[in-house]
């Protein structure tokens, strides 16, 4: 009895030349060296790579995996070889070889309203330029996925794994160390767990705060992530809170509202502020994109910035000199930490054993969406 699946066996006879309704025809004999239509060319080899370019197959071999063993002349020969032949490396065999999958995993949820795209294009161009690529899992934390995305990028044979903070499952941490692979931990301060690529949430919350302190601003409003789930959102806001403290600014209650990071909330967030009537004259924001949310909701609503109110943020994106006002932000090491965390894998997969905790710098980027608070400029 047949225990062939019959959804994909209609698949394959409908992808089949010559067959209808389940019956075949004998199809057409090819004549001469012509391949009959529809049929792949066959899979070049390193065997064919080697003969083509005219050296050994383990010359092949090096010159593809480690091109430095072998003269650039030969290199350029085998690389012309391999591109007329279209080959393409097996890397499962070439795993079983070298003991390693040129691969390295990483978990960073959350992509929408935020910056971590540009930190993630750091990781994966410093991975690549050492030839290892980057597989990219996107799982809730709000949700407990951590772990099971972890466990599908170890399934996959990745050399090491660059997570997005420092608070995690004690299973994701178990898993690493039983698998025996070497971790990073972006956009973290520290942990007792291991290395950590970061910066100074408090150190970046204070510039702000010194900053609107600074011209006159006493009530402020607060637009920030949902804190429940991003450790990076607590930080921002105890961060916040603590700068607002010192200057004896206040932060009421109802000037503050947690949001999904992005440019409908921001908007929407400073239209809630607006309907609430406060007598706030500076708001801040999580990150660029709630305040260009923001400045949308005060132009539609005919407030001046920052005759009226000023707004300032967090990560200078690209975009923040462009809007209208240009925004003040605070420039975060967004693509630098990208890069480092790069560098430390790179490094331990070489065997070293770099042990620094990495405090990147921060800097306030001033422009015209802050302003005197009106009752200071009296």
């Amino acid at each position: 009895m047949s225990t062939q699946n019959p959804k994909a066996a209609r698949v394959a006879i409908n992808a089949a030349p010559g067959m209808t309704n389940g019956t075949t025809k004998a199809a057409p004999a090819a004549t001469g060296a012509k391949r009959a239509v529809g049929t792949s060319r066959p899979r070049a080899s390193l065997v064919d790579v080697a003969t083509l370019a005219g050296v050994s197959s383990g010359t092949v071999s090096r010159a593809l995996t480690r091109p430095d063993m072998i003269s650039q002349a030969t290199r350029e020969r085998v690389l012309a070889a391999a591109q007329r032949l279209g080959y393409v490396a097996n890397g499962a065999a070439r795993a079983l070889v070298m003991r390693r999958s040129m691969t390295v995993g990483a978990l960073v949820p959350r992509f929408g309203g935020s910056s971590f795209p540009t930190m993630i294009q750091a990781l994966e161009s410093t991975l690549a330029a050492a030839d290892y690529t980057l597989l990219l899992s996107a799982p809730e934390h709000s949700r407990g996925q951590g772990p099971a995305a972890l466990a599908a990028l170890l399934e996959r044979g990745v050399d090491a794994v660059a997570l997005l903070g420092a608070q995690h499952p004690p299973q994701v941490f178990a898993a690493l160390t039983a698998h025996q692979r070497p971790f990073v931990m972006m956009w973290a301060q520290h942990s007792p767990q291991g290395v950590c690529v970061g910066f100074d949430e408090g150190e970046a919350a204070s510039l702000l705060v010194d900053h609107l302190a600074a011209l006159g601003h006493r009530e402020i409003g607060f637009v920030g992530g949902r804190t429940e789930h991003n450790e990076r959102a607590r930080r921002r806001l105890l961060g916040l809170t603590l700068a607002i403290a010192r200057h004896g600014i206040r932060l009421a209650p109802q000037a503050m509202l947690e949001v999904d990071y992005g440019f409908a909330q921001g908007f929407e967030a400073m239209t809630e502020l607006l309907q609430r009537g406060l007598t706030i004259t500076a708001v801040v924001c999580g990150n660029d994109y709630l305040a260009t949310g923001a400045l949308a909701a005060l132009a539609q609503a005919g407030v001046p910035v920052p005759g009226q109110l000023s707004v300032a943020s967090f990560n200078d994106n690209d975009f923040a000199a462009y809007l209208y006002p240009p925004l003040t932000t605070v420039r975060l090491p967004i693509r630098e930490m990208g890069e480092q965390a790069g560098h430390y894998l790179l490094q331990r997969l070489r065997g070293a054993q770099p042990q620094h905790q990495a405090l990147l710098p921060v800097e306030l980027i001033v422009r015209q969406s802050t302003g005197y608070a009106p009752r200071a400029q009296e």
